[in-house]
């Protein structure tokens, strides 16, 4: 009688790092009040607790700064208040996600016993430690007001969920991408979700 030990293990998955992706969804929303927005000069602040002189609200804000100005909005001049304010604020959370362990699957084969019978048995299980990875869910919201009223007339969030190795996480791709799938097709359409990649 002659038995046979299969062994199939699926090492890569348990060893390799999980890929990045290669293009970052951004899923935006706008709100206004359908009338038109005629570009005029902005006052670019930073919202509740943003701190002005950290790296990356300065990034957020001078990546706002450079959608505006393709707009047609410009900077506050030194000597006339804007008549627009600029609200930019943005948030970021860190999650860790572990992924789903694979199993090793052993299939013992039974050969032939006498009279041409055949048997097997099969079983699987998992081995070694779960990869994790490390997720960026990242918000930017951005508000414009008019200085004369503080009367909000248009506002936009765009959030993003990145894998930490992908390039998209790096804060000055961030910065960059958010705000362009927040500004692109400006106003956009008032209360509806789309997906921008």
């Amino acid at each position: 009688m002659r038995h046979l030990i299969h062994a199939a293990i699926i090492a890569t998955a348990l060893t390799a790092p999980l890929a990045p992706a290669t293009a970052t969804p951004v899923r935006v929303t706008r709100f206004h009040l359908g009338t038109p927005i005629t570009p005029a000069p902005v006052s670019i602040q930073g919202g509740t607790g943003s701190d002005p002189q950290s790296l990356e609200q300065q990034q957020f804000a001078g990546a706002v700064a450079a959608e505006l100005a393709r707009l047609g909005f410009t900077p506050e001049a030194a000597n006339a208040p804007a008549p627009l304010l600029v609200t930019v604020t943005f948030t970021r959370r860190e999650d860790s996600q572990t992924a789903a362990r694979p199993p090793i699957s052993i299939g013992l084969g039974g050969g032939s016993f006498g009279g041409g019978v055949g048997g097997g048995v099969g079983l699987g299980f998992g081995v070694g430690k779960r990869p994790t990875r490390t997720i960026y869910t990242t918000e930017l919201f951005v508000q414009l007001r008019q200085r004369s009223d503080g009367a909000a007339i248009w506002e936009g969030r765009a959030v993003m969920v990145a894998n930490a190795k992908a390039k998209d996480a790096q804060p000055g791709v961030m910065s960059e991408k958010l705000a362009r799938a927040l500004f692109r097709g400006f106003p956009g359409e008032s209360g509806r979700t789309i997906t921008v990649r």
